[in-house]
């Protein structure tokens, strides 16, 4: 128990000295049964959020939760998720219901967001967001959030993943854009 509690005064004093902090959040997270955004989870996250923004600090939100929405909207039963094609259908419908979502929470706080669609042949175009050389290591001026999701629609590697039950070793979804990041 004496070990436990150091362990986790040292995880808080880690979390008080970050300046930058990545939050991952997945699809489990993100959507409830219907496929509809689980409020009672995501609206919590975006709180602590909005209170790390006004301490100064900087935060990426990686998102995952693209395709369940999608598929919530379009009304589809998760079986009908077996192939890859539905997928990518519910993660290119998905991709701006989940944005939008965050967009409306974050406004609740006054926060902005900076949506960003990742893929693995573009992320260096997402590297002045997730790592602005122009703040020189102090949180962005406009308290912007940028909110990064793995691209399924084109980028293909996370839905063929989830189907084997396989991993590639390169980059290829969310969570590994979280750490990357």
């Amino acid at each position: 128990m004496r070990e436990h509690n150091k362990t986790e005064e040292n995880r808080e004093n880690r979390l008080k000295d970050s300046r930058r902090i990545v939050i991952k959040v997945g699809t489990s997270t993100v959507t409830a049964e219907d496929g509809q955004l689980c409020q009672e989870r995501v609206e919590p996250i975006v709180r602590s959020i909005a209170r790390l923004i006004k301490d100064g600090r900087q935060v990426v939100l990686v998102s995952s939760g693209a395709v369940g929405l999608g598929r919530g909207w379009l009304g589809l039963h998760r079986s009908r998720l077996a192939d890859l094609v539905t997928k990518q259908a519910c993660a290119a419908v998905g991709q701006s219901l989940l944005m939008d979502a965050y967009k409306n929470l974050f406004a609740r706080w006054d926060v902005k967001v900076s949506p960003g669609i990742a893929h693995r042949g573009r992320l260096h175009e997402l590297a002045p967001v997730l790592k602005p050389a122009a703040h020189h290591g102090k949180a962005p001026r406009f308290g912007v959030v940028p909110i990064v999701n793995e691209n399924d629609t084109v980028s293909t590697a996370e839905l063929e993943s989830s189907e084997s039950g396989a991993r590639s070793a390169a980059f290829s979804d969310n969570d590994r854009l979280a750490h990357w990041s």
